[in-house]
């Protein structure tokens, strides 16, 4: 039986979630994030409450500031 496809919004809200979760793990403010891989704080705050479609090259930004892998980032949303 097919696994069933995930609803859009749990998916960009496990993000979020796994966002903040990388970012309050490394003891960073939002601010403090925002400058350390160059995005404009709003735009994590609403990705850490799912309100944001993130591209892939920005995801690419995230992992790499995180010091993961995309991969990895993704695993399991």
């Amino acid at each position: 039986m097919a696994k069933p496809k995930p609803n859009n919004a749990d998916v960009l809200v496990g993000l979020g979630e796994r966002i903040r979760k990388l970012r309050k793990k490394r003891g960073w403010t939002q601010e403090i994030m925002a400058e350390k891989i160059g995005m404009d704080r709003s735009f994590i705050a609403d990705l850490e409450r799912g309100k944001r479609n993130i591209t892939i090259l920005n995801l690419v930004v995230l992992a790499q500031g995180f010091g993961t892998s995309l991969s990895q980032l993704l695993s399991r949303l």
